[in-house]
């Protein structure tokens, strides 16, 4: 598939071409009050599908226009079509009348960077581009998917207008544009611009790209850049050398809305609720504790760690007002293939509610435990009898929600948001 896109889009005569991966964090969810504490995440590609957004730009002669294409898959190949397209209308009144619209990201992502970089602003009034995406992350599965096109969207910008890394091009006050900087930006776009709330692990990890364990102390606040600290990013998969891990997602098919789930979440946690606090007070020492099992590419010790932090998750979220604690999909994709004997442990990540869930494997059992869990779906799906006598606590109806889940291998991916 990666290489399908690629051609695509360089057929199209790109002046530029961007890939932004997606990500997983290990022990989550801490992106509502990420910034009192610290955790380990890590960008992915997808083996098969590379679970990335791409984002081309090229000049244009007349008006700007923003196209998103999808992928279909017709006879085992790969059919890469317009879904809909859209004149950019260059003018901030209009940018945030759109902040409601399928468009937001863009809009808001192009608002942002008006705000950081006078010099993009003047060089986008100037000239006539044509934006593509094409994205291969499934929507709101707890992958970081909004989070990928807002980053290839403003790292795109400052490539394509020379400003990445750029200090000439720099007014009194303001800050270059680097990979920090655009986690930042990426982390406004949602939490200030569009009022969504979102933390800052998604976006440094598929800014930065790596195995990583991320610092955001002092961030808590969520203040203006400069105002608060920046992230501490540690690649932990380059000081341990670690060059994969025995990892499958399986995206449940279920739709979630993070933010919603996000803002209760910090809303409680800013209100010194003690039983959250507690619990997050405890997810913050199994973070820190994993980085050892992480460096001794202990698999077994991290599965502990993973199992800890499904029992303390399901638990805050249970506290918060959510009745099934991070999902009936989740908790019942973990419990189909949690007992099995090459898998350490499964464990949500994103917000819960839906999204995706991983399985840490055997690192040799790999496809093994991925045909056994997808077989093992399968047949619970398909009878009835079997359902009812296995998982007698859970609802018919999630068979058919359960019907439109996809499994993933995946691989470190090690560049963060990149030029192709």
């Amino acid at each position: 598939m990666q290489k399908e896109i690629e051609n695509y889009i360089f057929s199209l005569n790109p002046d530029i071409v961007i890939q932004a991966p997606s990500r997983i964090n290990l022990i989550n969810p801490l992106d509502a009050v990420e910034a009192d504490y610290w955790m380990p995440s890590v960008a992915i590609n997808g083996v098969g599908n590379p679970l990335s957004t791409f984002v081309y730009i090229k000049k244009r002669d007349n008006v700007s226009i923003i196209k998103f294409y999808r992928i279909k898959i017709e006879e085992k190949r790969y059919l890469i079509e317009i879904e809909f397209e859209s004149e950019l209308i260059k003018n901030k009144t209009t940018f945030k009348k759109n902040f409601n619209s399928e468009l937001k990201l863009i809009y808001a992502s192009i608002y942002r960077f008006s705000k950081t970089s006078c010099y993009f602003w003047k060089k986008f009034l100037e000239e006539n581009i044509e934006i593509g995406i094409i994205t291969t992350i499934p929507r709101q599965s707890g992958l970081g998917g909004s989070a990928s096109i807002i980053i290839a969207l403003l790292y795109g910008f400052a490539e394509y207008f020379n400003i990445y890394n750029n200090i000439n091009c720099l007014k009194k006050g303001e800050l270059p544009i680097n990979k920090d900087i655009i986690a930042e930006m990426a982390t406004k776009v949602e939490d200030e611009d569009l009022k969504i709330t979102a933390g800052y692990s998604d976006r440094y990890t598929i800014s930065r790209g790596g195995l990583c364990f991320n610092s955001y102390s002092g961030k808590l606040l969520h203040k203006k850049i400069t105002k608060e600290p920046l992230a501490i990013y540690d690649r932990l998969d380059e000081v341990y050398n670690i060059k994969e891990l025995p990892i499958i997602i399986c995206f449940s098919g279920v739709l979630h809305d993070s933010g919603t789930v996000h803002e209760k979440l910090r809303r409680l946690y800013l209100r010194n609720e003690p039983k959250i606090i507690r619990g997050y007070k405890n997810l913050a020492k199994i973070a820190w504790k994993s980085r050892f099992a992480l460096m001794k590419q202990d698999w077994k010790l991290l599965g502990e760690f993973f199992k800890k932090n499904t029992k303390i998750m399901n638990k805050i979220m249970v506290n918060a007002g959510f009745m099934h604690g991070i999902g009936l999909a989740n908790n019942f994709l973990i419990k189909l293939i949690q007992d099995h004997p090459d898998v350490f442990a499964v464990k949500l990540t994103g917000a819960g509610g839906g999204g995706s869930v991983f399985a840490l494997t055997d690192l040799h059992k790999i496809d093994k435990v991925l045909t056994e869990w997808k077989n093992r779906l399968l047949s619970v799906i398909r009878d009835e009898n079997t359902f009812r006598s296995e998982f007698p606590f859970y609802p018919l109806s999630l068979r058919t929600q359960l019907r439109n889940a996809k499994f993933y291998r995946i691989k470190i991916d090690i560049n963060g948001v990149k030029k192709l």
